[in-house]
């Protein structure tokens, strides 16, 4: 049956058609007639429903041929317009019907919701039926019209990008988001459809998505992307209230958590780096010791931390040091060990030492070898 029709008010036109032939060979009874104009309301309520439907089949957003595409890259989405969009990467596709989708924006536009304001669902969009038929792509859409502008809810049962693992490691340095993009198995974005004409429109547009977006959060989120500036972070609780303010895009500003940098271990600069942050130790020792009670928590180490074969440099806020042995507060969540997390009170061998930093005169710090290099490495890539 073809998708026009699929919802035409079959039955009470049935009904309605039975009933005028009793009326035309027989006749009715007051029952009769009572039963006929009621049937006559209720298809003519049907019939106007699905020609609304009907005439008004909105056609595919902007976005199902941006980023809603999991097939198309990210040179092709900056070439394009710009896509008003944010988007969840997930551990596993999510079932959404117009039922949670609506009391999602309910939800997050209290005021915004109302009788201006309704949702409408949009069959299920397959912008790549050769894909479709391997690999079982799905997107399904959601239409949202409110009284600024008509927004969509997306979501897919496919990575949003072909190769998420080579895109991830060639793109991505901290190991925590890069596992995040790479191991993502599905995505739910919340787009705007219509181009914003000025930046007060758009950055009311990111409010509206942002709201949206934590009212639709939940356990297999991984990674917040947002399209138009091409970046990511790692989802975490803490970010909800910042996607619920009034700019949601700073959420990208910083990462989630202390990131997580692999450097080769035969990588001259950062040897180098660390040879000179042992060997002036006993500075780091003389000027922890003359400092006030109140600057010590700003001296801080980076040491080696293993749990068997797992390993990871960690940045801790000295709170003493006793011979080789210094005491202090976890500033790092781990990506991997599960004996420590960040706030943990830690103890250490300087044997295991690989940076410290403490803040000096006029403002400047002191030390942070490792830091300088990772800074370096960093702008030599952006180049």
């Amino acid at each position: 049956m073809s998708n026009r029709f699929r919802n035409f008010p079959f039955l009470s036109a049935t009904l309605l058609g039975a009933l005028i032939l009793r009326l035309w060979f027989r006749g009715f009874s007051g029952w009769g007639i009572l039963a006929f104009s009621v049937t006559c309301l209720w298809f003519s309520w049907e019939l106007i429903q699905w020609l609304i439907r009907f005439l008004e089949r909105p056609k595919a957003p902007r976005s199902s041929a941006v980023s809603a595409s999991p097939r198309i890259s990210h040179s092709q989405i900056s070439e394009s317009s710009p896509l008003v969009s944010l988007v969840y990467f997930l551990s596993e596709p999510r079932q959404v019907d117009e039922r949670g989708i609506r009391r999602c924006i309910e939800d997050a536009l209290k005021r915004e919701v109302g009788a201006n304001a309704w949702l409408r669902k949009i069959e299920v969009i397959q912008p790549y039926p050769h894909d479709l038929e391997e690999n079982g792509d799905r997107i399904c859409h959601f239409s949202i019209l409110l009284p600024n502008g008509e927004f969509a809810v997306l979501a897919s049962n496919q990575p949003y990008m072909k190769n998420p693992d080579v895109f991830a490691s060639e793109s991505i340095r901290d190991k925590r988001l890069r596992k995040a993009v790479e191991t993502h198995q599905a995505w739910i974005s919340v787009d705007l459809i219509d181009l914003p004409n000025h930046p007060e429109e758009e950055a009311k547009s990111y409010r509206i998505l942002g709201k949206i977006l934590a009212a639709m959060a939940g356990p297999d989120c991984l990674a917040i992307y947002c399209p138009a500036i091409e970046r990511c972070n790692e989802f975490d609780l803490s970010l909800l209230e910042i996607l619920k303010g009034e700019n949601p895009l700073s959420l990208f500003e910083s990462s989630t958590f202390e990131p997580v940098i692999e450097i080769a271990d035969n990588n001259p600069r950062l040897a180098a780096a660390v040879a000179e942050a042992v060997e002036r130790w006993p500075e780091f020792v003389s000027a922890f010791e003359q400092s006030s009670l109140k600057d010590k928590k700003d001296f801080i180490v980076k040491l080696e931390f293993r749990e068997g074969r797992k390993a990871e440099f960690m940045w801790i806020s000295i709170q003493k040091i006793e011979g080789e042995i210094v005491t202090g507060v976890l500033l790092n969540d781990p990506h991997e060990l599960l004996d420590v997390h960040r706030g943990s009170i830690v103890s250490a061998n300087i044997a295991r030492l690989s940076d410290w930093l403490y803040p000096g005169k006029g403002g400047q710090h002191v030390g942070g070898f490792t830091l300088d290099v990772l800074t370096e490495d960093d702008e030599q890539q952006d180049y």
